[in-house]
């Protein structure tokens, strides 16, 4: 009887062990992760949904100028000294409208940012102060001509005469508030047919930082304003319902599921996600991370550095390394984002660091990273001080939970650059030396609130609750069943079927062989 019972406890215990191996390496991890699944999805259920929606904290926006200090100088010939200034704080709300929802698990959105001035983090600076900026406007207008027509530049110039106020030299005299939101007013009254011929244009083209006046007699000009309570898009984004490692991709803007602006396949590519929400990284975490930016009409990528600690959470800590905005020399991919003959000195693509912002923008934009971090040595040579790249200051990066993808910390920082050329027909600029010219940077950042972070970490501290009774579980089972095998060992009885072997047969009592039979 003992040993009947023995061999029942192990045979229990031996189906108890196989359920624990089948739960702790298979059942928990998948019960778990349909549950991160289920709360980071984008349906109305999800915990994730409405943080999603609207964000439930504002994120910096932050803008540092680049003021020239030696503007008269610059005229004759003398390389640009700048002086930072900055930052100018700023928070920006984020809102989305749903639209509706589409095929292939898709949800479609406008997006509306707000923009408040933060006068506390701002410091003594104020949206009052006077800067010295290179004159944006003028410049793209400029180059603009003499790549279409170059006889035509001095024509267009006399025009611009009447266009801006007081214009002396290429560079804008302006208190903050107007360039950054409120609009410098550029004039379209007056009888100079090329100056009808460059308002007919901007009305036209509609360009986003020129708003039209109430009056119609002109334009203001400013570099945030368009997305200030304007809602852009809209946005086509993968819900994550049917495969969550798609969550957050953006499949189309504007109706558009390519960017042709680029004229290539993979330039025009729409990858990533607007930022605000990424897949979980169960699987691992991806060597690249995209995210789509229609301000530059391209997806950037950070690349993965490794895993960290932040706010005693783990995570993986992504940058946005050389490769991103590098020549075609060093990265032959980005070619296809090139704008040939954009000097005298270069043809081709443009320099290491630099992005041309023309097929997007409609005008001679270049972006960079800020002091043109990652860029080229010879962009810093054509200063002559003003200009100091730190990583630390000017790179961009995400922490990205190690669970969940959640952003936990991150920074996306970028400089919008115009080129100042001497044109000889041109009294403003017949003097002055040709280069790429910073304008300003921004960065926008965030980082996970308190409370959101101590929900996260409640999540985690449950998560590694769940964790210890798996392996627990497990432990308990292999314990059962060394504890049945003992008892099975006890009775005498072996937990399996006896098999003989041929030396077990030849040694067993009854059979004599002599060993030295033969000999």
């Amino acid at each position: 009887m003992l040993g009947k019972n023995a061999k029942l406890f192990f045979g229990v215990s031996m189906c108890v062990l196989i359920a624990a191996i089948v739960l702790a390496t298979w059942g928990f991890p998948k019960i778990v992760q349909s549950q991160i699944n289920k709360n980071l999805r984008l349906e109305n259920s999800s915990a994730m949904f409405e943080k999603w929606r609207v964000m439930p904290i504002p994120l910096t926006f932050k803008v540092y100028v680049f003021n020239v200090i030696n503007a008269e100088d610059v005229n004759e010939g003398a390389k640009p000294i700048l002086n930072e200034i900055g930052p100018y704080v700023y928070k920006e709300y984020r809102e989305k409208r749903i639209l509706g929802y589409g095929e292939n698990d898709t949800i479609r959105y406008m997006l509306k940012k707000t923009f408040y001035f933060d006068k506390e983090a701002s410091g003594n600076l104020t949206q009052d102060d006077d800067v010295t900026v290179i004159n944006y406007t003028y410049l793209a207008a400029l180059l603009t001509v003499h790549e279409l027509m170059p006889s035509a530049v001095g024509l267009v110039n006399s025009a611009l005469g009447s266009f801006f106020t007081n214009l002396t030299d290429p560079f804008l005299r302006v208190k903050t508030r107007d360039l950054f939101f409120d609009g410098i007013f550029l004039n379209c009254a007056g009888e100079n047919s090329a100056l009808s011929l460059v308002c007919g244009k901007i009305k036209s083209d509609k360009p986003p930082n020129m708003r039209l006046t109430e009056d119609g007699n002109g334009f203001y000009f400013s570099m945030f304003n368009h997305l200030n309570t304007t809602e852009s898009g809209p946005y086509n984004m993968v819900r994550g319902t049917e495969n969550i490692q798609e969550l957050g991709h953006i499949v189309a803007y504007n109706d558009l599921t390519t960017m042709r602006q680029w004229g290539d396949p993979y330039c025009g590519q729409l990858n990533g996600s607007d930022g605000s929400i990424f897949p979980p990284m169960n699987l691992g975490p991806p060597e690249r991370v995209y995210i789509y930016e229609p301000e530059i009409c391209r997806s950037l990528y950070i690349s993965l550095v490794g895993e960290r600690n932040i706010f005693n959470i783990s995570a993986y800590l992504y940058e946005m390394d050389e490769s991103a905005l590098a020549s075609k020399l060093y990265n032959p991919d980005n070619k296809c984002f090139c704008k040939k003959n954009w000097s005298a000195n270069h043809d081709g693509c443009l320099l290491m660091g630099l992005l041309n912002l023309g097929p997007c923008k409609g005008a001679p934009a270049l972006a960079s990273l800020p002091h043109f971090y990652l860029g080229s040595e010879e962009l810093l040579e054509y200063f002559d001080g003003g200009l100091s790249p730190n990583k630390d200051k000017h790179e961009s990066y995400a922490y990205l939970d190690a669970t969940t993808g959640v952003v936990l910390k991150g920074a996306q920082r970028l400089q919008f650059n115009i080129e100042l050329r001497n044109m000889k027909a041109v009294p403003q600029l017949e003097n002055v030396l040709t280069g790429v010219f910073p304008m300003m940077w921004i960065e926008e950042g965030a980082e996970i609130p308190a409370d959101l972070r101590e929900e996260l970490h409640q999540a985690h501290t449950l998560l590694g609750y769940v964790e210890a009774v798996r392996w627990a579980l497990l432990g308990l089972a292999i314990l059962l069943c060394v504890a049945a095998a003992a008892c099975v060992s006890r009775a005498g009885l072996s937990p399996c079927k006896r098999h003989h072997s041929s030396v077990s047969f030849i040694l067993r009592p009854g059979n004599n062989f002599d060993v030295n039979k033969g000999q």
